[in-house]
């Protein structure tokens, strides 16, 4: 399992959605059609309420090889680049 730290930018996020197909374990769109990334062991309406006024949103997630493709997927086919990927320990930018 491997530590990412995924961030979305919700001011760039416009809410096409292409994203969560691609890894629907931790990303939705919220009420205003902004994606979030779902934390583990965290009521999905609590975690709307708290980065509805968010500029961005940052979460480090635990994944599985599997997983982290998937992450890596939902990035890559964000049309306006609005999800981006570091290492969770040492803070390298891996995407975009």
């Amino acid at each position: 399992m491997g530590r990412l730290k995924v961030v979305v930018d919700r001011t760039l996020c416009e809410g096409i959605g292409v994203c969560v197909p691609e890894a629907p374990k931790y990303l939705v769109l919220d009420k205003r059609h902004k994606a979030v990334i779902l934390e583990p062991n965290k009521d999905k309406d609590k975690l709307f309420e708290e980065v509805a006024d968010k500029k961005r949103q940052e979460v480090v997630l635990e994944l599985t090889v599997d997983e982290e493709e998937d992450i890596f997927r939902a990035a890559e086919v964000c049309p306006v680049k609005a999800i981006f990927i570091y290492d969770a320990e040492t803070g390298e930018q891996l995407y975009p």
